[in-house]
C-alpha cells in the first residue's frame, strides 16, 4: 500500500535507463511483487452521526498483505495483477472486525522517456468484505483513472476520477416498503494529489478529493434522517437503539501523510484524514482518523 521514500528516490534514474533497454531491445520484463503492512488506525466517529450522543469512536489493529506481477509489456506499458487479504480488529466495537480478499488490476502508460514524461494509469479492483456483523458484508467494486506527473526528481503530482460501488449481502428492512440494504452504496469521485521528497528516507503527501454518491448514517432514531432515508437497518454493532441509515451526500476530504524509509525494503507510515459529509435532510457530520502502519515490500 505504502512505497518507501527510499526506494522511490534511487529508483528515479534507473527507470529512465530501464525503459531506453526495454524500448531498444523490445522485451517485456515481468517480476513478482510482495507487500505487508501492519499497524494501527484511530477513527473519531465510526457511526458518522452528526449528533455528539451518538458518536462512537474506536482504535484499531490492521494488518494488510498483497501478491502482485508486474509485466513491463512495452518500454512505456506496464501492467500489475495483484490478489490481497486485509482484517481488522477494534478494541471497543467488535461488530466491525473484517476480514476481506481481493483482486486488482493496474494498466499504466508513461507518454515518453525521463522522469518528466507524464503518464496515466487505469485500475479495478474488486473484494468481498467479512463482517463480524452480518449487516456490513458485501462485494466491493473500485474503477479509477489517474494522470500525473514527475516535475522534479523530488516533486510529483496527479489527478482522477473514480468509481465505487459496494454490494450488500444482507436485506432486513424494518419499516415497510423501505430497504434494508444500508451498504449497498455507490458514489464518484474526483482528486488530486501531490508527492514531495526531501531526502532519500522522507516523502510528505497530500490529497484533496470529493465524493457524491450514498452514505451511511448510524443514530439512533431520528425523523429527520428517517425522511431522507434510501435504506433503513438496525445496527446493533453500536447498541440495541441504532439503526443505519442511507442518504445521499457529498464527501470532502483531506489527506496528508509522511513515510520515513528505515531501509531498501521497510517503511514507517502516517496518515492523517479529515472528512466532512453535507447528506440528505440536512444532516452534516465530520470525521477524522490517524493511521500509523509499519510497511515492507520485497
Amino acid at each position: 500500500m505504502y512505497r518507501t521514500a527510499h526506494r522511490r528516490i534511487r529508483t528515479l534514474a534507473s527507470n529512465a535507463a530501464c525503459v531506453a533497454l526495454l524500448v531498444c531491445g523490445g522485451s517485456a520484463r515481468a517480476a513478482w511483487q510482495f507487500d505487508i503492512d501492519g499497524g494501527f488506525f484511530y477513527d473519531s466517529n465510526l457511526t458518522r452521526a452528526y449528533e455528539p450522543a451518538d458518536i462512537r469512536a474506536d482504535t484499531a489493529f490492521v494488518l494488510d498483505a498483497a501478491a502482485g506481477w508486474f509485466s513491463a509489456l512495452t518500454g512505456a506499458d506496464g501492467l500489475t495483477l495483484a490478489v490481497d487479504a486485509r482484517t481488522e480488529l477494534y478494541h471497543r466495537f467488535n461488530g466491525l472486525d473484517l476480514l476481506d480478499v481481493g483482486a486488482k488490476a493496474i494498466y499504466r502508460h508513461k507518454f515518453g522517456l525521463g522522469y518528466a514524461a507524464p503518464w496515466i494509469a487505469v485500475s479495478a479492483a474488486g473484494a468481498y468484505d467479512d463482517y463480524r456483523s452480518r449487516l456490513r458484508d458485501g462485494g466491493r467494486l473500485d474503477v479509477r483513472a489517474e494522470l500525473g506527473q514527475r516535475f522534479t526528481p523530488e516533486f510529483d503530482a496527479s489527478f482522477g476520477v473514480r468509481y465505487d460501488r459496494r454490494y450488500a449481502r444482507s436485506d432486513e428492512p424494518v419499516v415497510p416498503d423501505i430497504s434494508g440494504k444500508v451498504f449497498a452504496l455507490r458514489g464518484q469521485s474526483a482528486f488530486a494529489r501531490a508527492g514531495y521528497a526531501v531526502n532519500d528516507r522522507l516523502l510528505f503527501a497530500a490529497e484533496l478529493a470529493v465524493r457524491r454518491g450514498d452514505v451511511v448514517a448510524t443514530t439512533r432514531p431520528d425523523f429527520e434522517i428517517f425522511v431522507a432515508s434510501a435504506a433503513i437497518a438496525a445496527d446493533p454493532t453500536f447498541g440495541p437503539d441504532f439503526f443505519a441509515y442511507r442518504l445521499r451526500g457529498t464527501t470532502n476530504t483531506a489527506k496528508v501523510s509522511a513515510s520515513w524509509a528505515l531501509d531498501d525494503r521497510s517503511s514507517i507510515n502516517a496518515v492523517y484524514i479529515d472528512e466532512r459529509t453535507d447528506a440528505a435532510g440536512g444532516v452534516y457530520y465530520r470525521s477524522h482518523s490517524a493511521n500509523l502502519l509499519y510497511a515492507w515490500r520485497y
